[in-house]
């Protein structure tokens, strides 16, 4: 099992007593009424399957004989024939290429029937998973793989799907078993008997292998789920290999992923198919022994002793056809464990997700609260991601409407965990966040997610238009919209140089961007969506020179027109703030604008001296938008 997921028998327990096999049918009501005709259809199968043999049997002991065998199914197909015997060889003939037709019939549509339920009930499962997923918080999300997510989508969720066929198909065969075994005791109990003496060794066989193959399938599963997120991390880390030359280090964690890949499924595939040679090998010898005993009973009943009612050449052709069609349903009631252990695992890995508590969900009551500019406020604000170990302490900050303000710090300050509380990724565990004096916890998720536009330090481009890209979180913003977001973000210059401007599509990650390209497309989308707030986390940290001057040179352009908040510890971009809060040990250590801040001689203004001595020589300064005059920290402190 993975260490970020420990299936204990605890857990797995749980999951049993929900009822696992009901929830997985209950993905396929809403096809109750293909469900219906799939067992109507079964039904026609089963019949046409216990009766194709027997114009053959009619054939040889009533029609090509001189003395008739008497029987009720014997008569029964005499009376829809001529009387002439041609006639009545033509017409079994015919009787037994219908039933073939409608046997082949059957099974096509029950066949597609079993394609529909598969597809659209394997759909509902995955759009379960994947909106329960979408609402996991990200503490979950960061505990796990996201390749263990993108397995549970793709592989799992067919396990509902292969309960309710593996239940349908042993249901059909114990209808098929049960009345095969009435028409084969009618016939000769004796040889009935002798057909069901290798019962107790096939029982044998699936519990003896049952469990193994439970056991290795769970251990497959889990490590071919460690695979696909070994190589989607894998794919993530190209350039950071190609760069310190590990590519060879690199292949070799692949191939090692690969090889407990290999090793765990030949484990499976040898218990899967040593379970059906050894199932195989007593049935073997079951129908040798009913070969020979029954050969014996006719040539005893036709030959030595003929009676009445004995065993004859057409019975046995119908005990031999049936005995062979006897294996398949006995198969699917002994393998009925083997087969369905390994759909319940996934089934189980889909449910334990299902099953996870929401930490961030709406309360019961939490009231609707429409997007406007409003006043934010840090109530003595405390988070822990584990416990007894405070990442933010007794914060207290408030933010006004329209106001510019920047939260700084070292790494490690508690910064960003400031903006997953202020976006409620994250609930504090002392304290509240306010909305207009409104506790976060008291309004619906939705509403409260809409006030807030998140521009994060590492850029999301998706590999779509431009255009898309930025109407990406207001999807019927018009093209003008668009162009004015655009414009206002500083993007619109760069964007007319594209190859289709707005209709350019833009490759996986915006590599065909620069970092500062990346930086103003996302703006552009967050301006779009019309939140009050727009919150950005390290806007500048991965900008060169000039582009963090446009960036500032944008962020001062939208002063006034939304409330912003900067977490950064670049603090040339946050000179002009009305408010800056420095951070530190999660905690803010002194509050004001730059100038008071730097009169303290306090903790901000040790970050700015060392700035400036961090500051390489000839490096090109931001550009604050006073005069377009381009300043460094130190000429800002003797204005």
């Amino acid at each position: 099992m993975s260490p970020t997921e420990p299936m204990s028998v605890e857990r797995l327990g749980r999951t049993a007593k929900r009822a696992i096999y009901e929830r997985a049918f209950a993905y396929f009501v809403a096809d109750k009424w293909w469900i219906a005709t799939l067992v109507l259809l079964i039904g026609v199968s089963v019949a046409v399957g216990l009766l194709e043999t027997w114009p053959l049997a009619v054939l040889v002991d009533s029609v090509l004989t001189k003395e008739p065998k008497a029987g009720w199914l014997h008569a029964y197909f005499l009376a829809l024939l001529p009387t002439d015997k041609p006639g009545q060889i033509v017409g079994l003939v015919l009787i037994g290429l219908a039933l073939q037709v409608i046997g082949y019939s059957a099974w096509l549509a029950r066949s597609m029937i079993n394609y529909h339920l598969n597809y659209w009930g394997t759909t509902r499962v995955r759009a379960d998973l994947f909106a329960k997923l979408q609402r996991l918080d990200l503490a979950w999300h960061h505990a796990r793989p996201q390749g263990d997510a993108i397995y549970r989508l793709t592989t799992d969720a067919f396990g509902p799907w292969g309960i309710v066929d593996i239940v349908i198909g042993t249901s059909v065969a114990a209808v098929t078993l049960t009345v095969m075994t009435m028409i084969l005791v009618s016939h000769n109990p004796p040889l009935t008997f002798a057909a069901y003496s290798v019962a107790p060794l096939i029982v044998w066989s699936n519990w003896r292998f049952g469990m193994r193959i439970h056991k290795r399938a769970l251990e497959s599963k889990q490590i071919d789920a460690d695979l696909t997120s070994h190589i989607q991390q894998a794919m993530v880390r190209v350039p950071l290999a190609q760069a310190f030359r590990r590519e060879s280090f690199e292949f070799g964690r692949f191939e090692q992923a690969v090889a407990r890949s290999v090793t765990a499924l030949l484990r499976l595939n040898w218990q899967e198919q040593l379970y059906p040679f050894a199932r195989d090998l007593i049935l073997s010898v079951g129908g040798a022994i009913i070969l020979g005993y029954g050969g014996w009973l006719v040539y005893r009943d036709q030959f030595l002793a003929p009676a009445p009612g004995g065993m004859t050449v057409g019975a046995l052709i119908i005990f031999m056809d049936y005995l062979r069609k006897l294996w398949d349903p006995l198969k699917w009631l002994a393998e009925f464990f083997s087969k369905v252990r390994t759909f319940e695992a996934a089934a189980r890995r889909v449910f334990f997700v299902l099953d996870e508590p929401e930490q961030i969900r709406d309360k019961p009551g939490a009231r609707p609260l429409p997007p406007k500019p409003r006043h934010l406020a840090f109530d003595d604000v405390s988070f822990s991601y584990r416990p007894g170990r405070m990442v933010v302490s007794e914060l207290r900050a408030t933010i006004a409407p329209g106001e510019m303000v920047a939260f700084v710090g070292p790494s490690g300050a508690g910064k960003s965990s400031l903006l997953k509380l202020m976006l409620r990724f994250h609930d504090p565990v002392q304290g509240a966040l306010r909305l207009d004096g409104l506790d976060y916890r008291d309004i619906r998720l939705a509403d409260l997610r809409a006030h807030f536009a998140y521009v994060t330090q590492d850029t999301l481009v998706l590999p779509t238009t431009v255009a898309e890209n930025i109407a990406y979180g207001r999807p019927a913003a018009g093209m003008a919209e668009i162009e004015d977001a655009a414009a206002l973000a500083g993007a619109s210059t760069f964007i007319a140089e594209l190859p289709q401007a707005y209709g350019t599509t833009l490759s996986e990650g915006g590599a065909n961007l620069s970092g500062g390209q990346r930086q103003r497309l996302a703006i552009a989308r967050a301006l779009l969506s019309e939140a009050p707030f727009l919150v950005l986390d390290e806007p500048t940290s991965a900008l060169d020179p000039s582009n963090e001057t446009l960036l500032i040179e944008t962020l001062h352009r939208l002063k006034r027109r939304r409330t912003i908040v900067l977490v950064t510890h670049r603090l040339a971009s946050v000179v002009d703030c009305d408010r800056i809060h420095v951070v530190e040990a999660g905690r803010i250590a002194e509050s004001g604008t730059h100038s008071e801040l730097l009169a303290r001689t306090g903790a901000y203004a040790r970050l700015w001296r060392q700035g400036e001595t961090e500051t390489a020589p000839g490096r090109r300064r931001a550009a604050l938008p006073h005069g377009r005059r381009r300043l460094t920290q130190k000429s800002v402190a003797e204005r």
